[in-house]
This record gives C-alpha cells, structure tokens and sequence, in this order.
C-alpha cells in the first residue's frame, strides 16, 4: 500500500488555497465592476479604483505567501492563482456580472418608484404653494403699478394745488 508524504499534502493544501484565492480576487473585481454597472465612472475613478484594488491584491497574495509558505513565491502557488482567476473569469464570472446588475437596477427602479409614490403628494402641494406664491407675486406687481399711478396723480394734484394758491 503506498503511503503519500505530508509533504505532498501540504503543497496540495497550498495548490488549493491559491486557486481559491484566485477565485476570490476576481470576485472582488466583480463586485467593482457591479458597482460601475450601476453608477457611472469617470476614467479617473475606474483608474484610482483599479490602483486600489491592484494593491489589494498584492497585499491579499502577499499575506498569503507568508503564512502558507514563509513568504516564499513558488511557480505553482501563482500558477494556481492564475488558474483560479481564469476558470472564475471565463465560466461565472461574465453571468454573475450582468445578472446581479441587472438585479440590483431593478430593484434601486422599484425603490425609486416607491419613493415617487410617497413623495408626489408633497411635490404637487408644492408645485401649487409655488404657482400660487407666482399668482400672488403677479397680482402684487400689478397692485405696486396701481399705487404708482395713484401716487403719481396725488402727487401732481398736490403740485398743481400748491402752485393754484
């Protein structure tokens, strides 16, 4: 009966840990490209965002390779990493992307909707509040012009009043 080392074990251990971290790293990524699905970037953030995770992840690896190897890069634990990343990237990754967008658009619609609902009763008080603040406003012009006329004329019979004497 044959017998495999310990040692195998645990570089098999290591093999698995960095597929999985692979796996993780690019969903990571995903939940960027979710997030830039829903609200639009501009080049600067999608670069800033891109550095941000970049050193993520080189932490994340980093931290990685130190408890599971004593901080030593083997071929295979990056080897691993990549194929993680790829398998994740090319079979789920494109569906989970466009799937959980799609979803979450629906359901920020339902609650803007909601929102609309609740609020419209408020937006129509104030849309009235408003029209009738311009009605008054129009009528208050309206009554300044008849003040001026009627001061105009006062004023004039007072002239013509005082010249008469």
């Amino acid at each position: 009966m044959m017998t495999v080392s310990e040692d195998i074990f645990r570089e098999m251990d290591f093999f698995a840990v960095s597929f999985v971290l692979g796996i993780v790293l690019v969903l990571v990524y995903d939940c960027l490209r979710i997030l830039r699905r829903l609200v639009r970037h501009g080049v600067l953030w999608i670069s800033l965002e891109d550095l941000c995770y970049w050193v993520f992840t080189a932490f994340v690896i980093f931290a990685m390779l130190y408890q599971k190897n004593d901080g030593l890069i083997r071929g295979f634990s990056i080897g691993g990493i990549v194929l993680g990343m790829f398998l994740y990237n090319q079979f789920i990754s494109v569906y989970t992307v466009r799937h959980i967008a799609r979803v979450l658009k629906k359901i920020i619609r339902m609650i803007q909707k909601i929102c609309r609902f609740i609020l419209t009763p408020f937006r129509k008080a104030a849309n009235k509040i408003a029209n009738k603040g311009s009605v008054l406003a129009g009528k208050g012009r309206k009554f300044k012009k008849y003040l001026n006329k009627r001061l105009k004329r006062a004023g004039k019979l007072i002239k013509i009043g005082l010249i008469k004497k």
